[in-house]
């Protein structure tokens, strides 16, 4: 929380600050008041002088980690302004709490000179063997060697880290965590998709029965991780037809070891029949939203596709004698249209417990009144959030299936 009493909130390079005012003494920052579990950790405030303080000394800000109404203090460190330039300077306070406690994070300042006062502070969690470098655990200091990625996007990136994902460096790679899920930054595609998939949440389904995923469009492997955090998935099914895009959502299985004994991957995708096929992909096309539909021009991939009902029902069948129910996600740039028609017609479309799919305007004479109806045939509740223009989302929910 911001105290403009003592100064105004701007922005510089994705950064929420609060300016302060000269002579202006108090409590820039304070808050969330947010219940942290017992554990050792660590908060980084970040101070800049907002005026030329060469030759000045003496103390311009006390940061502390308090409690029960700023009444208790757990920890606190004074700042002086001969230690802070006009770039921000990080500070590190450490503390550990042995219950779950509800904490603030604040910095008084006292009015010795104007301050820039980065607003965003939460606790991060100590490792087991303490950290040797406090600082590589918050968001990259874009001062140090780090990714030309991360030189291009680092405002986005810090918007991110200020709602709460994970920002590292890892061997020269921006990798980033969000609800439990790690994942390599390679594309502007994939910062882009924390929005969608983990902030607007449109994947995040729960069911009071165990169940198995199918993930048609796997793409870089953000939804099937997501599913797989949740108890209640038993296994996921992903298909993913593009190589360079497969190989990425692989990487990304492997930053997330425990999650992906549930996955199980493959590089091929689901389509109407069987085909080996050779399709042009634009050469902007490297984010993983590539459709199995050629374009007029660009580089020519080889993908295999595998008809959806064969593929299926043996992973379906095998789910419910598990008792499991069957849950499915499709995002498959136009392939949805088949892949629908070959499930209706091999009698599986009835067998889903739900799904959710975002359908696309590739084919001038479809539309979502083509998926929509059988599924309403067998007795879905259709939630349809289709806009009136570009793509469209809807979710189904079976009110018949049985496990």
């Amino acid at each position: 929380m911001l105290n403009l009493k003592v100064g105004s909130q701007v922005e510089i390079d994705g950064r929420t600050c609060i300016q302060t005012l000269e002579g202006a003494a108090g409590h820039a920052i304070y808050g969330p008041y947010e219940v942290v579990a017992p554990g050792a950790y660590a908060v980084q405030f970040e101070l800049a002088s907002a005026q030329v303080s060469e030759g000045l000394s003496g103390a311009c800000a006390v940061m502390d980690i308090a409690t029960e109404s700023g009444t208790t203090i757990l920890a606190s460190q004074t700042a002086d302004i001969s230690k802070i330039g006009e770039s921000f300077t990080a500070f590190y306070v450490t503390f550990k709490i042995d219950k779950p406690t509800t904490l603030e994070y604040r910095v008084f300042t006292t009015g010795l000179v104007p301050l820039l006062i980065g607003a965003y502070c939460r606790p991060i969690p100590l490792p087991e063997q303490g950290a040797s470098d406090l600082e590589s655990l918050f968001f990259p200091n874009a001062n140090r060697n780090v990714p030309i990625f991360f030189e291009q996007n680092v405002k986005t990136l810090r918007s991110l880290y200020e709602e709460g994902v994970d920002v590292r460096i890892v061997n020269n790679d921006v990798v980033l965590k969000a609800n439990g899920v790690s994942f390599f930054a390679r594309t502007y595609d994939d910062i882009r998709f924390v929005r969608e998939i983990f902030f607007s949440k449109v994947y995040n389904v729960e069911l009071g029965e165990k169940a198995c995923v199918i993930d048609i469009g796997m793409n870089i492997g953000l939804v099937s991780l997501g599913f797989a955090t949740k108890p209640w998935v038993v296994e996921v099914h992903s298909f993913e037809p593009f190589q360079s895009t497969f190989s990425r959502a692989v990487d990304n299985l492997g930053l997330n070891e425990e999650l992906a004994r549930k996955i199980f991957p493959n590089n091929f995708g689901l389509a109407g029949e069987d085909a080996q096929l050779t399709i042009l992909v634009p050469d902007e096309s490297d984010s993983g939203l590539m459709s199995i539909r050629s374009a007029d021009a660009g580089v020519p991939k080889q993908i295999i596709v595998k008809d959806a009902a064969r593929t299926l029902r043996p992973i379906i069948e095998n789910a419910k004698a598990k008792g499991l129910q069957i849950v499915a996600k499709i995002d498959c740039e136009g392939a949805e249209f088949p892949i629908f028609d070959r499930l209706e017609a091999d009698g599986l479309l009835r067998q889903l417990s739900a799904v959710m799919v975002e359908w696309h305007r590739v084919f001038p004479n479809k539309t979502q009144d083509d998926l929509i109806g059988p599924l309403l045939k067998h007795g879905f509740l259709v939630v349809d959030l289709t806009p009136p223009v570009g793509n469209g989302f809807f979710y189904a929910v079976n009110t018949r299936v049985a496990s």
